[in-house]
């Protein structure tokens, strides 16, 4: 994740009636198509990220997985199956049910009945111009900004979303901007292109389709750290890398604290890294294939982490711990300095 993913997934805070969004991050599958100055303004934390709409954190731990499993995937369909225009697999999910629609339609809906409340948001659209979108939930608003996104939910207070009563998901195309990044206004919906919504329920990481591990030496990590740093430029930032001898390997690293403005994260592999502070653990990064897409979550400043039961100030003792999960390649978290201090 770099600067402007971050950027907009706190300004997607700070506008959405849901207290957090989750771009994380996660993820190939969290990305917001709208212009520059809006861009990625849902998430997914992961992108995605794993990050946490309806009041919760950005990344959660996946149910239903067991540390003393050695996960054999089986292999990824070919070609992939699609649903509706959704990959049957994405993003940790299986996709249940789906529902599209053709411009100049502007609205879909989709009731189905949730076998468990383990379930991710996946919205699409196609076609030219940058669409934004706006989805409810039983007539309860759940997110909007930018089209294209995956979002998980960590619970689904106040949505009336309930084993074994359906429930009625509505996706309306609201707006759309110029299809560029010059930071340009917003133009007319265009009469052409497709859009659609899907449900998915979470699986666990030993049987999900993971996709067959490239040939040859994998990519290295990216070189560039969050809001354009470098290791010269952002001295401050908390660097935890893999070991490389052993990336299954926890890592810990004890420190004086700083208020932090966000959390990046990256790895080569699939699998899962569990971020701990002082034990408590504050959020999962997770990955489903080799493309090394970004996850990250909120700092905590303004006091955001007090819900995971800590008030560190500036100042403080504490130990962070990075404990990786079925990933078998390098992987790091950058843990960036909020440069205006302040404290929980």
């Amino acid at each position: 994740m770099n600067l402007t993913d971050l950027k907009q997934v706190l300004d997607e805070r700070s506008g959405d009636p849901a207290e957090h969004v989750v771009h994380h991050l996660r993820l190939q599958g969290v990305r917001a198509k709208v212009v520059a100055r809006r861009r990625r303004r849902v998430a997914t934390w992961t992108a995605c990220a794993i990050v946490a709409v309806a009041g919760v954190a950005a990344a959660a731990v996946v149910p239903g997985l067991r540390a003393d499993v050695t996960p054999t995937p089986a292999d990824s369909p070919s070609p992939v199956r699609t649903i509706e225009g959704f990959p049957e697999y994405a993003n940790g999910a299986r996709v249940v049910a789906a529902k599209s629609g053709a411009l100049p339609q502007h609205r879909v809906e989709l009731t189905f009945v949730p076998a468990n409340l383990d379930l991710v948001v996946f919205t699409r659209c196609d076609g030219t111009g940058e669409l934004e979108q706006e989805v409810t939930v039983n007539g309860h608003d759940f997110v909007s900004g930018g089209c294209t996104g995956t979002f998980r939910p960590h619970g689904w207070d106040g949505l009336d979303v309930e084993v074994g009563k359906p429930a009625t998901f509505v996706m309306t195309i609201t707006g759309a901007q110029r299809p560029d990044d010059t930071g340009g206004g917003s133009v007319a919906i265009p009469d052409t292109g497709t859009f659609g919504l899907a449900i998915g329920e979470r699986i666990p990481f030993d049987h999900y389709p993971l996709p067959p591990r490239p040939s040859g030496t994998l990519d290295p990590l990216p070189e560039t750290l969050p809001f354009g740093c470098t290791e010269v430029r952002c001295p401050d930032a908390v660097i935890i890398r893999s070991d490389p001898a052993d990336p299954t390997r926890p890592v810990r690293r004890p420190l004086t604290w700083e208020t932090m403005r966000g959390i990046d994260m990256v790895a080569q592999t699939p699998g899962l890294l569990h971020v701990r502070i002082n034990g408590v653990e504050i959020t999962t990064g997770e990955w489903w294939d080799y493309a090394m897409s970004g996850n990250g979550m909120y700092g905590d400043k303004d006091g955001g982490w007090k819900r995971f039961g800590l008030g560190l100030r500036p100042g403080d003792s504490a130990t962070i711990e990075i404990v990786p999960e079925h990933i078998t390649g390098a992987w790091q978290v950058v843990f960036t300095p909020d440069p205006a201090g302040g404290g929980a």
